[in-house]
C-alpha cells in the first residue's frame, strides 16, 4: 500500500511536468503555422503577426467568457442556502476550502440535471467555482460527496482549470491558423497553376500547397488529441491530492464506483452543457469513445489506484 501511495504521488509530479510539456508542443504548433502563412505571404514576419493578432484576441476573449460560457452551456444557478441539499453542498465546500488553504471559498452552483457529476472552473482562486449536479446530491452520501468535491478542490489548488482553459484557447489557435493556412494553400495553389511551369520547382509547390490545404482538419485532430492528453494525466493527480484533503480515499473510491458502467445518452450529455463540457467534468463516459478520444483515464484504473491508498 505505501508503495502504492508513493507511485502515485511520483507520479503526480510527473504530470506537471508532461502538462507543461504539451502546453509547449501546442505553442510549437501555433508558431509552424504561423511561420507556414507567412511563407505563403511572401514574408515570414507578416506569418508571424497574424499569429500573434490571433493568440492576442483568442486567450484574454477565452479567459474573460469562459464562465459566462459554462454557465449558459449547463444552466448553472447559484447554489441555495435555504435548500438542505444544496447547503450540504456548500458547507462541503467551504470546509474543504478551509482545509486546502484557499484564499477564497469557491462559489457552488447548481447543474439541474439528474446525472451525478460534478466540476470546477475558474482561472484563479479568485474566480474559481464549482458545479454539482442535482443527481449528484441525490445519490452521494456524505463521504462520497466530500470525496467528489476534494477532487474539484485539487483541481483549483493546482490551477488545472487555468492550464485546460489555456488549452483550449491553444486549440482554437491551431484551428484558426490552419484555416488560414488551408485558404491560402488553395489560392497559392490556384495562382502558380497558371504561372509555374518550371518542372520540380511546381511539383515540389504542389506538395507544399496541398499539405497547406488538409492541414486544417489534421490540426483540429491533432490539437484536440494534446487537450485530451492533458486532461487525462491531471486526473489522478486530483485523486491523489483529494485522499490527502480528506484524509482517506474511501469517499472518493466509493463515489467512482457509483459513477463506474454509465455510458452517456445524448440527452445525459445535453444536460451537462455538451461535450464541450467533458474535459471539465469529474467523469464523461461517451458510448463509443475510445481510449484514444478519452478525456479521463479508465475509471477501473482510478478506483483501483484509491483503493490501495491510505
Amino acid at each position: 500500500m505505501a508503495d502504492e501511495t508513493l507511485l502515485t504521488f511520483n507520479e503526480v509530479r510527473k504530470n506537471k511536468i508532461k502538462s507543461v510539456l504539451l502546453v509547449l508542443i501546442l505553442a510549437a504548433i501555433i508558431l509552424l503555422f504561423s511561420v507556414a502563412i507567412g511563407y505563403f505571404l511572401g514574408d515570414v514576419r507578416q506569418g508571424l503577426v497574424v499569429g500573434a493578432v490571433v493568440t492576442a484576441i483568442v486567450i484574454p476573449v477565452q479567459f474573460i467568457t469562459a464562465k459566462a460560457a459554462i454557465l449558459a452551456m449547463t444552466k448553472g444557478k447559484k447554489a441555495d442556502r435555504n435548500n438542505p441539499e444544496e447547503l450540504r453542498a456548500i458547507n462541503t465546500v467551504e470546509g474543504l476550502a478551509i482545509s486546502a488553504g484557499l484564499s477564497r471559498v469557491p462559489d457552488v452552483y447548481i447543474v439541474p440535471s439528474d446525472v451525478p457529476n460534478a466540476f470546477a472552473s475558474g482561472m484563479n482562486e479568485k474566480t474559481a467555482f464549482i458545479g454539482v449536479t442535482r443527481g449528484l446530491l441525490t445519490m452521494m452520501d456524505k463521504q462520497e460527496l466530500e470525496g467528489v468535491i476534494a477532487h474539484e478542490i485539487s483541481h483549483i489548488v493546482h490551477r488545472d482549470i487555468m492550464l485546460s482553459q489555456l488549452a483550449v484557447a491553444m486549440v482554437s489557435i491551431i484551428v484558426m491558423l490552419g484555416y488560414i493556412l488551408s485558404r491560402l494553400g488553395f489560392y497559392g495553389r490556384r495562382s502558380r497553376s497558371n504561372n509555374d511551369s518550371e518542372g520540380k520547382a511546381g511539383a515540389f509547390m504542389l506538395i507544399v500547397t496541398l499539405f497547406a490545404i488538409l492541414v486544417y482538419p489534421f490540426s483540429q485532430l491533432i490539437a484536440n488529441l494534446i487537450q485530451l492528453s492533458i486532461s487525462r494525466k491531471r486526473e489522478f493527480a486530483a485523486d491523489a491530492y483529494a485522499v490527502r484533503l480528506c484524509g482517506y480515499s474511501g469517499g472518493l473510491a466509493s463515489a467512482l464506483e457509483k459513477l463506474s458502467g454509465q455510458q452517456y445518452s445524448k440527452e445525459a450529455v445535453d444536460s451537462l452543457g455538451g461535450k464541450q463540457m467533458q474535459c471539465l467534468y469529474i467523469n464523461f463516459p461517451l458510448k463509443n469513445a475510445s481510449s484514444l478520444f478519452s478525456t479521463h483515464p479508465p475509471i477501473e484504473e482510478r478506483i483501483r489506484r484509491l483503493r490501495n491508498m491510505y
